[in-house]
């Protein structure tokens, strides 16, 4: 049997198919996540590890667990691993890009209609007044049907949330480094934009991109002002592509209506004046959060494992290159949210 480390607690249910395989060791429910210390006492002995809460596996864990053979993070972002160095060591990293995909294209939509339609908004001063008393022209809100929906990053959840969106009534433009082709295009009935022309044209942007060096605050106060002063921005991909102090700037000074996001620059913290504002939706990087789909994620990551052992390559392998050179994938890789 080979021997795998969890560094988060994981229900017994969802670890029970595998122990015929894997001898695990993880924390209680009580304990919830082990500390670096911990898990640099055991990590030795172990052909595998799967991390929770963004566990780091960067570089010296990596030196100090020399029998490990696959690092997998739970969820559809690795940034808590260095894959580079992982691939330098011959170490395989996993992650879930199937399990996370439709549960985080579905959340993005459900945020979408909350802070376009003032969902949160509204419950929070019916709760504070228990009067059910309307404005007849308030102007604050807008239906989805014929606004044009920008996506940023156009991989497995950008693609998900476009054809979401389309059910809506909503006319779907994307932009992506690696346009799709005519036909593509045609079959998924969106439209292509280059980055600048989205951002000034879109009434709703759906950002779905990967968090690389390269992305770091690309929405950024300029890009905020060329938005429309009708738009709305949502982000259930990574924190730091956005400067979450511009998004304040912005929301506070009226560039634009609204916006809403799962995910913030300095998690798990944070800034106390986003959450001072009204027209803003934050929720705590949950887009995942539903047991069915943590379950998923679970099997997902062991299944991986499991494959690789056997000799056959998984398809949520994240360096392909150590089985053999692959053709470049289409589009923004999907490093979205660890969950």
């Amino acid at each position: 049997m080979k021997n795998l480390l969890i560094t988060g607690w994981v229900p017994e249910y969802m670890l029970a198919p595998h122990r015929n395989y894997f001898n695990i060791t993880s924390p209680d429910e009580k304990k919830e996540n082990f500390s670096m210390d911990e898990v640099k006492k055991i990590i030795n002995g172990n052909d595998a590890i799967f991390t929770y809460s963004a566990f780091p596996f960067r570089k010296e864990l990596v030196d100090f667990a020399g029998s490990i053979k696959i690092a997998a993070n739970n969820g559809v972002g690795y940034d808590n691993i260095d894959a580079p160095y992982c691939t330098k060591k011959g170490i395989f990293v996993l992650n879930t890009p199937k399990s996370v995909c439709e549960p985080t294209a579905e959340f993005s939509i459900a945020l979408t209609l909350a802070i376009t339609r003032g969902v949160f908004m509204y419950d929070r001063d019916l709760r504070k007044k228990r009067k059910c008393v309307s404005v007849q022209f308030f102007d604050r809100d807008i239906i989805l049907m014929g606004k044009t929906l920008g996506i940023l990053g156009y991989g497995r959840i950008g693609q998900a949330v476009g054809r979401k969106a389309r059910g809506l009534g909503l006319k779907v433009i994307y932009y992506d480094p690696v346009r799709r082709t005519p036909e593509q295009e045609m079959e998924q009935g969106v439209a292509y934009a280059d980055f600048e022309e989205l951002i000034k044209t879109a009434d709703v942007i759906s950002c779905h991109m990967p968090y690389t060096p390269e992305n770091r605050h690309i929405i950024n106060i300029e890009t905020f002002r060329k938005m429309k002063r009708t738009a709305y921005f949502v982000n259930v991909a990574r924190g730091p592509i956005m400067c979450e102090k511009d998004l304040v700037e912005a929301l506070e000074t009226g560039l634009i209506r609204g916006a809403a996001t799962d995910v913030f620059e300095f998690e798990p913290d944070v800034s106390k004046e986003l959450a001072a504002i009204e027209n803003v939706i934050i929720t705590p990087h949950i887009a995942s959060m539903a047991m069915e789909v943590r379950r998923n994620m679970v099997d997902e990551i062991i299944g991986g494992m499991k494959d690789i052992f056997e000799g056959m390559r998984p398809p949520n392998v994240v360096n392909k290159e150590l089985w053999e050179p692959l053709e470049t994938p289409v589009g923004f890789p999907e490093n979205t949210q660890p969950d």
